[in-house]
């Protein structure tokens, strides 16, 4: 079994009246199936997007985004419109931009990593001890075509993003205190062909994107690490 952890340094910052010690990690741990993803026309691992959102607030917050989404470096291109849309909704929502991120103007380093090659990817978030929030996790493999998201249509609508099943967006909440543990379910779709960001409930047609993350685990310790987060 392979590991990679990482730990990242979020946008946002504690206020200078927040004791280190009123903060806990949220600890996400995805594990992903490559003989699934290697099945896809492509044979690439997915792209995704971690991120909170305070339920009272409805402030959003990034955790980490694959580098070819977070960036806008994709082959050919300099954005797929498709690959992660309902996190773009969030990057926007965080930076205040209308576009996507580009080569020349990406998002934040500090939270965009090279797409995760290992079984197991974790990732660790600073928070405020005792706050709500919800997480949200969007996973999309390319080329993962099937009879109901097909290569071509039968109207001979290509799929030019070589798209595939739409991505999948993964919901959870958990509570900032220790010992906490808490599972997200699927709770809807992007689309194969248009730029969305509302999610789409209708799961029907999606096959093996439901299998590439077998195993999401969200946890919660009070272990301090040289990383601020906000309350």
């Amino acid at each position: 079994m392979y590991l990679f952890s990482i730990f990242l340094i979020p946008f946002f910052f504690t206020s200078s009246a927040d004791s280190i010690s009123d903060n806990v990690n949220l600890n996400f741990k995805i594990r992903q199936e490559r003989d699934v993803y290697d099945r896809s026309d492509y044979g690439e691992p997915p792209q995704f997007a971690i991120w909170l959102e305070k339920p009272e607030t409805k402030k959003v917050r990034t955790v980490f985004v694959t580098y070819r989404t977070g960036t806008g470096y994709f082959e050919g291109k300099v954005e797929c419109p498709v690959s992660l849309p309902v996190w773009i909704s969030v990057f926007r929502k965080e930076t205040g931009r209308k576009d996507f991120p580009r080569p020349w103007k990406p998002f934040y380093d500090g939270v965009t990593g090279a797409t995760p090659t290992v079984e197991v990817f974790t990732i660790s978030e600073k928070v405020k001890k005792g706050s709500v929030w919800y997480y949200y996790i969007e996973m999309n493999v390319a080329g993962d075509y099937n009879e109901y998201f097909p290569q071509v249509l039968k109207t001979k609508r290509p799929d030019d993003h070589g798209n595939g099943q739409p991505s999948l967006i993964f919901r959870g909440e958990i509570v900032a205190e220790k010992g906490q543990i808490s599972k997200p379910k699927i709770i809807g779709r992007s689309d194969q062909f248009y730029f969305v960001t509302e999610i789409n409930p209708d799961l029907a047609g999606i096959d093996t994107a439901m299998d590439v993350f077998s195993e999401i685990v969200v946890t919660c310790d009070s272990k301090m690490e040289e990383k601020n987060g906000e309350g």
